[in-house]
């Protein structure tokens, strides 16, 4: 498969080589979407395994040497653009951030693996403040909480994508912490979803893998919304 400039595209493995993990039906294909683009959106309420997956796909190319790091950004509402604001250096600011991720990467690779990652700082955390005049080449870049970004964030990490680079652009909009008003995540896929090598993929309450109760939850709370006009 080339891309748009005729050289070859990446492709991440789509059996299961990293020990122990099983993908859903829906994972997979989510796998398939950013396997097949250069740019990937995706969509779908909590818990149904956006980050889990992005986490995943990142490990595996990192295994057969398709990237050399795993850039990860947030949309971080209380610290964002005040981040030097908070108390310790930039990684002790961040640290509670990444929780989250880590533990996503220590149930796919164990904590040993996951801390030699670190290590080696083939995994890196970075506020989208501080992203503005970088390049990143040769990785996969995941912003998580989309729903935080506004245009211009949004644009800003889009932009940021260097050669032999792979983006994954992942939110639910029914949990955005932001003004409604400044919620961009779906204008911003409407207006870039006919640029080739560009895919989306989303998810609904059905492909929640936490506890079941929560599908209904999420029904019941997009009527809600629904009938509220929220």
């Amino acid at each position: 498969m080339s891309d748009r400039n005729g050289k070859s595209q990446r492709r991440v493995n789509d059996g299961n080589s990293l020990t122990g993990v099983h993908l859903r039906k829906s994972q997979q294909q989510y796998v398939n979407t950013i396997n097949d683009n250069e740019i990937t959106f995706c969509y779908g309420p909590a818990g149904t395994s956006k980050t889990f997956t992005a986490c995943y796909v990142a490990l595996q190319m990192l295994e057969r040497k398709e990237i050399k790091q795993i850039i990860l950004c947030k949309p971080i509402q209380e610290a964002g653009e005040k981040l030097g604001f908070l108390p310790g250096e930039v990684d002790e600011k961040i640290a509670p951030y990444i929780k989250s991720y880590k533990s996503n990467i220590e149930k796919i690779i164990g904590i040993e693996k996951t801390k030699i990652l670190f290590e080696k700082n083939l995994f890196k955390f970075e506020p989208l403040a501080y992203m503005r005049g970088n390049t990143y080449d040769d990785a996969l870049m995941i912003l998580d909480e989309a729903q935080n970004a506004d245009w211009k964030q949004l644009m800003l990490f889009v932009t940021r994508m260097g050669r032999d680079s792979k983006v994954i652009v992942a939110g639910d909009v029914s949990q955005s912490d932001i003004a409604k008003s400044r919620v961009s995540l779906p204008s911003f896929i409407d207006m870039i979803k006919s640029v080739k090598g560009v895919g989306i993929h989303m998810f609904n309450e059905a492909d929640i893998v936490r506890a079941k109760i929560l599908q209904d939850i999420v029904k019941k709370y997009d009527k809600w919304k629904d009938e509220n006009n929220k």
